[in-house]
């Protein structure tokens, strides 16, 4: 962030350093809006609802809360007094999902599930209408403490209808022990009253206090402002009908997804980054490929049941580095890496693993063996007599030459795979670039992660997205409709393209934007067809020609084997 940007954020905003606030005597306001905003309290109440169940929107450092407990309270006015009725709507302090097993992760007073409910000035008559108990869950647990957190949401019906007021307290009793990721305070306030919103701090002692506020360079009094400006952009957010673009965790569910990702990355991120034999940045590709076999682990799980890994084994097509391949094998699956070129990384791996990573190219067996109905009528034929000329070029050649590979000669070729795989196999397709829209059509349950754009012939190409359906009269006349334009860049076409593949052939596919250090995260998952005993079907050899046909693919994926690998 550059200077004059910052300053002018910070224009937004009034510092009110010293002067006690209105919530009560041992209170203090920290920031406060130095004009009217023009959003309401429902806006508020719904943008800091959103912060309470994702609180990674305020902080980097944190990777989800879990909500233990959320209590509501029914309201009834009796001579301007307020009853209480509490309503426990939520209760997950029993439930293992939401208590995370992490061997060895840091945890404090974890186990104190009661709402607290800090002092407030009786002035503002401010009531408890909902009550929550989240778990703070740290990106790494094993150098930030777990904790457990009151959030209050809180109204004044009778004396400041208008005025909604939200209190985070950490169960924690003194600000040694409060973790990186929060401020070291006994309680935060977000006060939205007479159109202006504030935030507030109670320190956990007047010296604290008169230690810290005075300097703004101080990372407790910046973040007071940071808490601030979240709470002004996403309650304008609301007001103006800002909707998320990319909707995460529709597949596999976030909590499991994130305890696997913690568990495994605990155990192989260090030697991973350590050992890096390639050129491209470990960070960037460890923690990719950690994050992709966390959601793996979770949605085989899904597929197949607990004991997914006697069920089922895997084919990674373009597994590059093969830190995918390692992760997963040395988590118990069965499987295989293939690439037409061997990476110096492999070399760092157990021999259990390297034993499992294949210099081959890939030939899908359909541009090999004969169609199925004439398959039927001479059973004895085991290829189908096609010739695939490649142009050779070497020393010990006079000129480039070309040669007439026969079907036969691929089939038997040991460099050379045909993707015959067991019928137990799920195949990934991990930024498998030539390699992406091949995998709908060979028959295995799959998991692609598309990057670059490539016909069936290896080329490059840009696919459109296809023409969604207009909406409705009513809808497009709704102001508060949302956006039915699409976005039609190269990534979205390729991302669409392998969708129509997939759903032309028969799949019924589920998509998952991943959670991963990487644009290009869509994941396209297919693991129910009615015809997949009877692949190829028609429809594989239709949907070959509908896209040009692939009678380059044998020349291009053979000229792989002498390139330098892609960095993606």
């Amino acid at each position: 962030m550059t200077e004059s940007k910052s300053k002018s954020q910070r224009d937004q905003f009034i510092t009110k350093i010293n002067e006690p606030s209105i919530l009560g005597s041992e209170w203090y306001c920290m920031y406060e809006t130095d004009t009217k905003v023009n959003f309401l309290r429902e806006h508020f109440e719904t943008a800091m609802m959103n912060v309470i169940r994702e609180p990674n929107i305020n902080s980097t450092a944190v990777l989800r809360a879990d909500i233990l407990k959320e209590i509501k309270y029914e309201n009834s006015k009796t001579d301007d007094k307020i009853d209480h009725n509490e309503e426990i709507t939520i209760d997950n302090t029993n439930n293992e999902d939401f208590n995370i097993s992490v061997a060895d992760s840091k945890q404090t007073n974890i186990l104190d599930m009661e709402l607290r409910i800090p002092q407030l000035s009786e002035e503002l008559d401010f009531h408890t209408f909902l009550g929550i108990v989240r778990r703070m869950v740290p990106r790494n647990p094993y150098k930030d403490a777990l904790i457990n957190q009151t959030c209050l949401m809180m109204e004044s019906p009778v004396r400041y209808p208008e005025s909604s007021l939200v209190i985070y307290t950490p169960h924690l009793d003194k600000k040694d022990d409060c973790p990186f990721y929060i401020p070291a305070v006994k309680n935060v306030a977000i006060l939205f009253h007479e159109e202006h919103l504030s935030v507030h701090y109670l320190f956990f002692s007047d010296e604290q206090m008169k230690q810290l506020i005075q300097d703004e360079s101080e990372r407790i009094v910046r973040t007071a402002w940071r808490l601030l400006q979240t709470a002004y952009k996403h309650s304008r957010g609301v007001m103006q009908g800002y909707e998320k673009r990319v909707n995460h965790d529709q597949v596999v569910d976030k909590v499991k997804f994130q305890n696997q990702y913690i568990t495994i990355k605990k155990k192989y991120s260090q030697f991973l980054v350590e050992n890096w034999k390639e050129s491209t940045d470990p960070k960037k590709h460890v923690f990719e490929d950690i994050a992709i076999a966390a959601f793996l682990l979770e949605l085989w799980n899904k597929i197949y049941g607990p004991d997914f890994k006697n069920k089922m084994q895997f084919r990674d097509l373009g597994c590059g580095n093969g830190v995918l391949c390692y992760i997963l094998i040395e988590e118990g699956c069965k499987g295989i890496g293939i690439d037409a070129r061997h990476r110096k990384s492999w070399a760092m791996y157990p021999t259990t693993v390297r034993k499992c990573l294949k210099e081959q190219v890939i030939v899908p067996s359909v541009l090999l063996r004969p169609h199925p109905d004439l398959k039927k009528n001479n059973p004895y034929l085991t290829h189908n007599n096609n010739l695939f000329p490649v142009k050779m070029t070497s020393q010990d050649l006079i000129a480039p030459a070309t040669v007439l590979f026969t079907s036969e000669d691929l089939l038997n070729s040991p460099q050379v795979n045909a993707t015959e795989f067991p019928t137990d196999t799920f195949v990934i397709g991990n930024h498998s670039d030539e390699l992406t829209c091949w995998i709908p059509l060979l028959g295995y349950n799959f998991m692609i992660i598309p990057c670059c754009s490539h016909n069936f012939s290896g080329q490059k190409i840009r696919f459109n997205v296809r023409k969604q359906p207009k909406p409705d009269k009513q809808a497009s006349s709704d102001k508060n409709a949302s956006s039915s334009k699409i976005s039609n860049s190269t990534y979205a076409g390729l991302v669409d393209h392998v969708c129509y593949i997939s759903e032309k052939v028969g799949w019924k596919i589920e998509k998952e934007m991943l959670r991963i250090p990487s644009t290009r995260n869509a994941a396209i998952i297919g693991y129910k067809n009615d015809k997949l005993s009877e692949f190829p079907t028609q429809e594989v050899y239709d949907m070959l020609q509908e896209d040009g046909g692939p009678s380059g693919w044998i020349h291009n994926t053979m000229q792989l084997m002498k390139k330098n690998p892609r960095n993606h």
